[in-house]
């Protein structure tokens, strides 16, 4: 029996096994930290961004109703957002967002230029930071129930947008709005406890979020899927539209 040292070849083998592990383990890791594990705070982020620059021009117009409006829409946006998560770094520097879109809100109302500009710099600031956190704890309901008016506002304008990134061939664009859309029909569907309208509702969640996680790339299935969710959402309206 040979009770000395190692060959140095069965070494070299085992360092080599070793590494090419290591080395496995590595990627492998990198890979899933890549990977975002929720979608939606993107897709959420992009929204803020995207309104960030309609309430500019909006403001250079000096159509500070338009400007409440889309503050609005930004708040309700920026709520989704912090409800994504419990984690406490997460809600310190979401309720930045929804603080800041109450402000450019009041401003606007107000008429007051100066502070409306302020605000949306706020807004954007308060965003970037939050884009660079990840909501690792559990999601919550928002803090408020919105009023149905207003997500409906939301929602319609949300839709448009989607609506112009299928037109122009945006396809992520439009993905990205759809899982918006998802998450606000979400909020329609919790508003009224009736049969029909949680079915209607359901019905506009399922095709957005079909829209949304499809991997699908042919223009005309993508707009296919999105007239889909247009044709839900007028399924709604129909039936609940007062004589």
């Amino acid at each position: 029996m040979h009770l000395g040292p190692a060959p140095a070849s069965n070494i070299a083998m085992r360092y080599s096994l070793f590494a090419s592990l290591l080395a496995v383990l590595v990627f492998a890791k990198l890979i899933m930290a890549a990977e975002p594990t929720d979608v939606v705070p993107a897709a959420l982020h992009a929204v803020l961004k995207k309104n960030v620059g309609y309430a500019r021009n909006l403001l250079d117009q000096k159509d500070f109703k338009s400007v409440a409006q889309s503050a609005g829409n930004m708040h309700l946006v920026a709520e989704l957002l912090k409800a994504r998560s419990d984690d406490v770094a997460w809600q310190a520097t979401t309720a930045n967002v929804v603080a800041a879109t109450n402000r450019l809100q009041s401003a606007a109302r107000d008429e007051d230029a100066a502070k409306c500009q302020a605000a949306l710099e706020a807004i954007e600031k308060a965003t970037v930071a939050t884009a660079g956190l990840q909501p690792n704890g559990k999601p919550q309901p928002l803090e408020r129930a919105p009023a149905i008016r207003s997500v409906m506002l939301t929602l319609d304008a949300m839709q448009g947008d989607a609506k112009v990134a299928v037109l122009t061939g945006n396809v992520p664009a439009a993905r990205s709005q759809a899982h918006v859309l998802a998450e606000l029909g979400k909020l329609v569907s919790s508003s009224r406890k009736t049969d029909q309208w949680s079915s209607l509702a359901g019905d506009f969640v399922s095709a957005a979020t079909a829209a949304a996680d499809s991997t699908e790339s042919d223009s005309k299935i993508v707009r296919q899927q999105f007239r889909a969710v247009a044709e839900r959402c007028e399924a709604c309206h129909e039936k609940n539209r007062t004589p």
